[in-house]
């Protein structure tokens, strides 16, 4: 559409019906001057815009200026509506010109003109209490975009950054944060920290290298952790280049790489870093490497890249991973002293009294602390599986948990934790928070360790400064550890107390035994574990969801597992001798009830957690699996409305998933099973 300058007329009404100005006449007046000067040097509005907005001059009367009127004509003609493309550059262009006028106050303009509400003024001059000028920047970015707050999208969010870069007071975490709070948002601001990668990204040779190959981990997936390690490698290859005073990598030889692992491997004094961590550097530089020759100019054509030498750090770093205790505490007493300490601390505040329950969850479920801190409220506690008295923590989303489970459950063993998660829920429904978007969940919800202001959710660095401040007061600090020492601790002694490291490696959440081998090589474990030396489970000689009876163990209050699951952790009972002295005989014909007093209910056997099954009882199993198929598949033929939903029917099909998977524990593939209920069908 053709733009033309409104008459100035109409910004008379404008300033005595909008503005609703007590002495029009004599601000119209010394207005008009400046607003002649805008239309003879700009005949047309498309004069005006075709000169960038920055450098646009401002035309003055006296103590008057031309600004008034360029709002007021963006306003009337609907410079800035719409969606498309060009509307939103037209947006970007008004807030650039307005954020370059110089000291101005328009702090009236957005109520006036309908585009703040009387309670979303009130509300942000409250946190303007300070006078850094909040209100009258929002109101800048208002009359830029021409839209209410409640229409913000997430480009004119943005714009908050495009009228003061690097601006502390008001910037586009602020505005999420306003509208969060207004209700316009589920996603408060968050505060990007700092990392090495982005002092690479500024330096005044490679940054533009850098950029490239942070671009490239992203567009990788790369985890935001791998992130900062590798721009942390990245950092210390620049300074190396600098010290050095190359002008790039191109002409690195054979010796210079030599060289470098040497300055890798060593700290400022001289002294030498473990493998692991000199490994990991190197790792990271020699994928950057891999990543840029052949493709840019800053590398060599061919990288002469010290391999032996390498793979040796490599295989050390490796022996170093295995034989180490990674991030077991080192004294044994420690979590329990911790844990005391917390237990009798008063918090000073709301998230002290966060980070309280944070730590007695902990110490209570070998659950991940990013799991934990994602945690929704509602429904985050459940049941284990037919194991009643037995609660873990729960959630829906499989994005928080590392190993990206859904419907994981870590069992919480420890009352302290039980009461900790219900009093947070309690708090949560108290408060009546609103729902905050989770970028790692990919969905909103309240959170467990949500707080009233910013940062909205506890964070790591506000639980471990309370770690050490804890720990600082009871003189007794282990400088490994903390949340993830916990993790190793409570799985160390679920297999302690079980003799059972399937049962650690389902409490862990762990997908295989390799990482839970790992956890119990610590000295801490391997000391402990001297006492759990049979791995019935594991070792696929017994199957059932007795071991859900484990667990109801560990979450009651005594303080060790009954004579029944010692006896089953024991290596001086045989597992005929233990059956025959605990089980009797299951209604299925198969297997061990190991209650004194066996039901006599077969559908809720296999589903029951007193219900075990050797490995040699696996021909029964066929049996009575082939048994029960042909239950199955006469009810099929018998009836003329068959539906899963049927309650018998639902029964059958739960036995038949149930020991299939018990026979399949036994080492047996489908296709086994297969064959042998076949031939038992015949």
């Amino acid at each position: 559409m053709t733009l033309e300058w409104t008459p100035l007329s109409e910004f008379r009404k404008f300033l005595k019906n909008t503005l609703r100005l007590n002495h029009v006449n004599q601000v119209f007046s010394s207005i008009k001057n400046p607003v002649l000067q805008l239309f003879t040097t700009f005949p047309a509005p498309d004069n005006w815009l075709a000169v960038p907005p920055e450098e646009r001059p401002t035309f003055r009367h006296r103590d008057s200026r031309d600004l008034w009127y360029v709002i007021f004509w963006a306003w009337h003609t609907g410079f800035c509506k719409g969606n498309d493309v060009v509307a939103q550059y037209r947006r970007n262009d008004l807030v650039c010109y307005l954020s370059t006028r110089g000291r101005v106050n328009l702090s009236d303009f957005p109520v006036k003109m309908g585009l703040l509400k009387n309670s979303e003024a009130e509300h942000i001059r409250k946190k303007d209490s300070n006078r850094i000028g909040l209100f009258n920047k929002l109101s800048i970015h208002l009359l830029g975009v021409m839209k209410p707050l409640g229409d913000f999208t997430e480009e004119d969010i943005a714009l908050a950054d495009v009228m003061r870069p690097n601006d502390k007071r008001y910037n586009a975490k602020c505005l999420k944060d306003i509208l969060f709070e207004l209700g316009y948002s589920d996603e408060p601001g968050r505060r990007r920290q700092r990392i090495l990668f982005d002092d690479c990204c500024e330096h005044p040779k490679w940054g533009d290298i850098a950029r490239e190959f942070r671009e490239h981990l992203k567009r990788s997936n790369s985890l935001d952790y791998y992130i900062r390690k590798a721009g942390s490698a990245l950092h210390k290859f620049f300074k190396w280049l600098d010290q050095h005073g190359e002008s790039d990598a191109s002409s690195l030889e054979y010796e210079d790489f030599l060289d470098l692992f040497d300055y890798i491997s060593k700290n400022n004094d001289g002294e030498e870093f473990s493998a692991k961590y000199t490994g990991n550097n190197l790792l990271h530089i020699k994928l950057f490497f891999d990543w840029g020759k052949g493709s840019h100019t800053f590398f060599p054509t061919y990288v002469d890249w010290p391999s032996d030498l390498y793979s040796g750090i490599h295989r050390e770093a490796q022996e170093e991973t295995y034989s180490g205790d990674g991030l077991a505490f080192d004294d044994p007493n420690f979590p329990m002293l911790m844990k005391e300490a917390i237990e009798n601390y008063h918090p000073e505040d709301d998230v002290e009294v966060l980070c309280c329950a944070f730590w007695l969850i902990i110490a209570s479920s070998p659950v991940r602390k990013t799991y934990l801190l994602n945690l929704q409220a509602e429904e985050c506690m459940l049941p284990l599986p037919n194991a009643p008295s037995a609660v873990g923590l729960y959630s829906p989303y499989s994005g928080i948990e590392k190993a990206k489970h859904r419907n994981g459950q870590f069992p919480i063993i420890d009352s302290a934790g039980l009461r900790a998660v219900e009093f947070l829920q309690k708090r949560s429904s108290d408060k009546a928070f609103r729902p905050i978007r989770n970028e790692r969940a990919d969905a909103s919800y309240v959170h467990l360790f949500q707080l009233e202001k910013y940062p909205w959710i506890l964070n790591e660095r506000q639980i471990y400064r309370f770690f050490d401040k804890i720990a600082e007061f009871i003189g007794h600090g282990d400088k490994k550890g903390k949340a993830h020492g916990y993790r190793h601790y409570l799985i160390t002694h679920i297999a302690i107390e079980t003799g059972n490291s399937e049962l650690a490696r389902l409490a862990a959440g762990h997908e295989n035994q390799t990482m839970l081998n790992r956890y119990l090589r610590s000295n801490l474990s391997r000391q402990a574990l001297l006492f759990a030396t049979i791995k019935k489970y594991q070792d696929g000689e017994i199957a059932g969801r007795f071991i859900w009876r484990i667990f109801e163990a560990l979450a009651s209050e005594q303080t060790e597992p009954d004579e029944l699951i010692k006896a089953l952790g024991s290596e001086e009972l045989s597992l005929d001798e233990f059956f025959a002295k605990f089980g009797l005989p299951a209604p299925t014909g198969v297997g061990r009830c190991l209650i004194q007093g066996a039901c006599l209910f077969e559908a809720k056997c296999f589903s029951c957690h007193h219900f075990a099954i050797r490995k040699s009882e696996a021909a029964q199993a066929f049996h009575t699996l082939a048994r029960l198929t042909k239950d199955m598949w006469n009810m099929m033929r018998g009836s003329r409305d068959f539906t899963t939903k049927n309650a018998k029917a639902a029964g059958l099909a739960t036995q038949i998933a149930l020991l299939g998977d018990m026979i399949r524990h036994f080492g047996y593939s489908d296709e086994q099973i297969q064959i042998e209920v076949i031939s038992r069908l015949v």
